[in-house]
């Protein structure tokens, strides 16, 4: 059996094996003469072909080049095959015996050209456009095309001899004169491209295309007052011209005007015309230019300019949405966030920073959902594994959570301070699920990489003095944590609670009271814990109060209301 993408074609004793419903039987005994096969064989190809049955197409067309070699149809057939399947120097030969065959086949030549420039064989798609030219010589395509490759053969003074000797076209003579400025300007000779272009103003001043060459031709030869001219003329006549005002505000720009660049940029971004592409590289070049640490609001009026106008477009929202991220407004940012995550799920960045927004505003649950979303597009980023992880650890779906963590961190090439997290997220979800050895083993890890990391520090401490053990090592890291961070509400809730799991309650609740004091908005496991410290203390009263008003709130012990009925016996 023949398999694989082609046809294979195989000779048998002189006969071409093909599929039995395109056999033709060529036997000397056959009634068919060659011309009839030959007819019917390649009718029955094109069938097949129009149906995009390729491979029995180009068999049948192999088979009437058999029968009659002479023929440049079939050869033109399986050129057009390959070159559709990129088969580039398979589909010359096919397209050369063509041409071979009828060089006054205009399709023959067109063929034989696509197949050599896909080589980059300029030089000689040059030669067959010469050629199809003696033919049609109505044609003026042709008569393009060919000086056209001539140039992309850098062959331009070649080029330049065959643009001189063109009949006289009324048509091509804006084309003319476009080219032999082009073919001027690539050999070196900007004065001469240049007064090509001015002679053509001089007939057709109003010509914006030709006028913004001759502008930008000045400005690369250092000419710029001839440039500048040549720019005022087209903003004052074409004031709603997009192109014009890039153009000139490109111009400013490279003069150090940034503001009056800015200013020509500004009437282009509010057309809906232009690429946002462009728009976006623009600004791109004037936050390079930036040397602010604040944005500029030039360019913020810029962003904001091109958002108004483009919005919807992915790149246009990621960029406002980048800036809004930036300057911390991100209520805003968030919803275009996840417009872009939809629209435009392969960038990375707005991932990323969505779910660094959804962190900040501690939107807990909808983390683990959004990076799991990410992680369909971006598998072996850890960034995302990290916080699945610490989404499940905030739905207290530890073992989600230690999976995802273990398969983050075991991805190559992250950056120190993400390895860290990983890190102190597994120990939380490991002390979660009781494994306390694992907790501990993970917070001793992260202290060899970081001996000062306060978070680390804290819940380290906070953890053991909950479990009652190592208080003196607790009480250690502790201090050394309020050290870096001597008024932080939260690591002194956890110095206190170690002095008071240590029986220093008088020491403890002098800890405490500075606690209060720092705000006022408690959570209710400190309002708890003042209220245990109180009564050690003997305030009973206060610390029946303290533990009403953590009662009212969900992050307190399960003995809470134990403690209050006690309390008040």
């Amino acid at each position: 059996m023949i398999s694989g993408k082609k046809i294979v074609l195989i000779l048998l004793s002189g006969f071409l094996i093909l599929p039995l419903s395109a056999q033709v039987n060529l036997t000397k005994d056959s009634t068919a003469s060659k011309e009839e096969s030959y007819k019917f064989l390649f009718a029955e190809g094109l069938r097949l072909k129009n149906r995009g049955q390729a491979n029995q197409a180009m068999a049948l067309f192999q088979q009437c080049i058999e029968l009659k070699p002479e023929s440049p149809a079939p050869f033109y057939e399986l050129g057009l095959q390959f070159l559709q399947e990129k088969e580039y120097a398979t589909a010359e030969g096919y397209a050369r015996n063509a041409w071979k065959r009828d060089n006054r086949n205009e399709w023959y030549g067109i063929l034989l050209c696509e197949a050599l420039m896909a080589q980059g064989k300029f030089e000689p798609c040059a030669e067959v456009f010469a050629e199809l030219q003696k033919s049609y010589p109505d044609k003026l395509e042709f008569v393009t095309s060919e000086i056209e490759v001539l140039q992309q053969a850098g062959m331009q003074k070649e080029a330049l001899k065959k643009l001189s000797r063109t009949s006289r076209h009324p048509s091509l003579d804006r084309w003319k004169a476009l080219k032999e400025f082009e073919i001027q300007s690539a050999l070196g000779k900007r004065d001469k491209g240049a007064a090509v272009l001015e002679k053509w103003l001089k007939k057709y001043p109003s010509d914006v295309k030709v006028r913004g060459h001759l502008a930008e031709s000045y400005v690369a030869a250092g000419k710029k007052d001839q440039a500048l001219k040549h720019y005022q003329w087209l903003v004052k006549e074409n004031p709603d011209n997009p192109a014009v005002n890039f153009s000139y505000g490109n111009f400013l720009f490279k003069q150090g005007n940034k503001e009056a660049a800015r200013e020509s940029f500004l009437k282009g971004f509010r057309s809906t015309e232009v690429n946002p592409a462009i728009k976006i590289a623009i600004i791109t070049e004037f936050l390079k230019a930036g040397q602010e640490e604040e944005p500029d609001p030039a360019v913020i009026e810029m962003i904001k300019v091109v958002y108004e106008t483009d919005q919807g477009n992915p790149e246009v929202d990621a960029m406002y949405a980048n800036y809004l991220y930036t300057i911390e407004k991100l209520d805003e940012a968030e919803p275009i966030y996840r417009r872009i995550t939809r629209s435009d799920p392969g960038n990375y960045l707005s991932w990323q920073n969505l779910l660094f927004i959804l962190n900040e505003r501690e939107k807990i649950e909808e983390i683990a959902a959004v990076a799991d979303s990410a992680l369909i597009f971006f598998p072996m980023q850890s960034l995302f594994h990290l916080f699945k992880g610490i989404g499940a650890i905030g739905l207290k779906d530890y073992e989600t959570a230690k999976k995802a963590l273990k398969k983050g961190m075991a991805i190559p090439g992250q950056a120190p301070e993400i390895t860290q997290q990983f890190y102190l997220s597994l120990s939380e979800a490991a002390y979660r699920t009781g494994d306390k050895e694992e907790a501990y083993r993970n917070f001793d890890q992260l202290l060899a990489l970081d001996p000062d990391n306060t978070i680390v520090l804290n819940n380290y401490s906070y953890y053991l003095s909950l479990d009652g053990e190592q208080l003196d090592k607790a009480l250690d890291m502790i201090k050394r944590c309020i050290e870096h961070e001597k008024d932080n509400p939260t690591y002194l809730d956890t110095y206190a609670w170690v002095l008071f799991k240590r029986g220093e309650y008088s020491k403890a609740l002098e800890v405490m009271e500075k606690v209060m004091s720092l705000t006022i908005d408690h959570s209710g496991e400190v309002l708890e814990h003042y209220g245990d410290i109180l009564f050690k203390n003997g305030h009973e009263d206060k610390a029946v109060e303290m533990w009403k008003q953590a009662s009212k709130q969900e992050d307190v012990s399960d003995s809470i209301d134990d403690k209050i009925i006690n309390g008040l016996k």
